[in-house]
């Protein structure tokens, strides 16, 4: 259906009793995307109820090419500051011109492009990121003097099904073929929860958390804290952590006075954790997405075989690997400090 026949279905709709809301709804139900605006069924709505009868398409500058004027470039520029989620249906009726004059000017002249928001963990505020800023710049300082006596750690639920990304599931299809179907991971699947912690030198502790148990203050400081010591002790032919270097984030199983005691008495220095930063945390931004992306369409029946094809996956990861996060991690400091403290993943 033509804007003009939607126009004139808008009249008559009007004319029944109808108001813009539900004139625009069965519009969308006839013509979906091609549809009028609702903004544009009111203004048409507001017309008839000041007398206007006429719907046809009447002559107007701005049909032919020699409509992009600079006047025309300006109030498109002014409609999307106003509204940068204006449509361009929308920019079309206020501005007088066609759709091919509004993308020429949005995309040659304007130089814009849509994309889809971003999303990012938190809404910081700006004590947040003076926050970011300044404990970026302790983290710098100690990272600056090597990685070597580091070791970095968090927890993570990992499914017993997890779905391969949107990207590997994509396929070449004939011709009027369906598309396959994929099975997003529903959020009571199967899940259970694992501990990680690694160093320059790979991972050196995977705990698998007890059904039904909660990471807290205790756990942390009497079975996971030990084992991650004790295993980093032995692969490095040590018979103390005494100076070693601990970075996890601020959840409160991590901040709790025990685990706070723990470390104090085994002479474990804590290395600090901006606020709402798992940008700026290496089990968040290297080694969890690591893991999920090669379980991606992987299905496992119980917690060991998942657990056994973890282990594998860390394992096959070469060294260096491990070192080059640790670079990653000194640039993405670098980088949030140069923002000022933004969530900077994404920018230009």
């Amino acid at each position: 259906m033509s804007q003009e026949n939607q126009r004139y279905d808008i009249f008559v709709s009007w004319k029944n009793g109808r108001d813009a809301t539900k004139i625009h709804e069965e519009l969308v139900n006839a013509e979906g995307e091609h549809a009028l605006s609702l903004s544009t069924v009111r203004r048409w709505v507001a017309k008839f109820k000041d007398g206007e009868t006429q719907v046809d398409d009447r002559p107007r500058s701005g049909r032919p090419r020699e409509a992009v004027t600079q006047e025309k470039i300006a109030k498109v520029q002014e409609l999307i500051t106003n509204d940068p989620h204006i449509t361009t249906q929308i920019l079309e009726d206020e501005v007088g011109i066609s759709h091919d004059r509004i993308v020429y000017i949005l995309h040659n002249e304007l130089n814009l492009h849509k994309v889809c928001a971003k999303w990012i963990p938190h809404k910081l505020s700006a004590d947040h990121k003076k926050k970011r800023v300044e404990i970026s710049k302790q983290l710098l300082e100690v990272l600056e003097k090597g990685y070597n006596n580091i070791i970095t750690g968090d927890e993570t639920w990992m499914y017993f099904f997890t779905v391969s990304s949107k990207e590997s599931n994509k396929v070449w299809l004939e011709k009027g073929e369906n598309r396959p179907q994929i099975v997003w991971t529903a959020q009571n699947s199967k899940k259970r929860m694992f501990c990680f912690f690694y160093t320059v030198d790979g991972v050196i502790a995977r705990i698998v958390v007890e059904k039904g148990r909660t990471v807290n203050g205790e756990l942390y400081r009497k079975q996971i804290l030990p084992e991650v010591f004790s295993n980093f002790m032995e692969k490095r032919g040590r018979n103390t952590v005494r100076d070693v270097m601990l970075h996890h984030d601020n959840a409160a199983p991590h901040k709790s006075a025990v685990v706070t005691e723990y470390l104090r008495e085994e002479r474990v220095k804590l290395l600090p954790h901006p606020p709402y930063s798992p940008d700026l945390a290496p089990c968040d931004f290297y080694l969890f997405p690591k893991i999920k992306k090669e379980l991606g369409g992987r299905s496992f029946d119980n917690v060991e075989n998942l657990s056994r094809a973890i282990q594998a996956i860390v394992e096959n990861v070469p060294k260096e690997e491990y070192y080059k996060s640790f670079d990653s991690w000194r640039n993405r400091l670098k980088k949030c400090i140069e923002v000022e403290g933004e969530y900077f993943e994404g920018m230009s």
